[in-house]
């Protein structure tokens, strides 16, 4: 028995493509005083609403100790606003601001071109099939990570 061609294997290829985009992201948002972290945070909370810090978290990946540093970076800015969750004072809810807003757009403009590098060699119909394609196997490894309508 040997072991598989590591390059057949989705672990290894994904693992690699992640570290590419994240290199990626990471140079374009960095205009933006941006991490990755920081702009996924805005972006979900952009597009989902308020959440408690462990729900964002969890929804984008990382721990929660990692989303409160992203959070507290953004709160000393302006973009985002802590405050007691309306049913349940224990839970702290985080929700962006207007500013926060133009930021995550901003976000978005520099990330879209190195999306469209990626996948210049897809049709519009097969763009959407991988995406397709990737939401399947994040609804069964991650299924927080997809949006609640998703």
């Amino acid at each position: 028995m040997t072991v598989e061609d590591l390059s057949e294997r989705i672990g290894y290829l994904t693992w690699h493509l992640t570290q590419a985009l994240v290199r990626r992201m990471e140079h374009a948002l960095r205009p933006l005083h941006l991490t990755q972290a920081q702009y996924t945070a805005l972006a979900w909370l952009s597009n989902e609403g308020p959440v408690s810090g462990a729900e964002l978290a969890r929804r984008c990946g990382v721990t929660a100790q990692s989303v409160g540093v992203a959070i507290h970076g953004l709160a000393e800015r302006g973009m985002v606003e802590r405050r007691a969750h309306p049913s349940n004072g224990r839970i702290i809810e985080i929700s962006i601001t207007a500013a926060g807003r133009v930021l995550a757009l901003q976000g978005e403009q520099a990330l879209l071109p190195i999306e469209d590098q990626a996948l210049a060699m897809f049709t519009p119909a097969e763009r959407q099939r991988l995406r397709n394609d990737l939401r399947r196997v994040l609804s069964v490894l991650h299924p927080s990570a997809l949006p609640q309508g998703g």
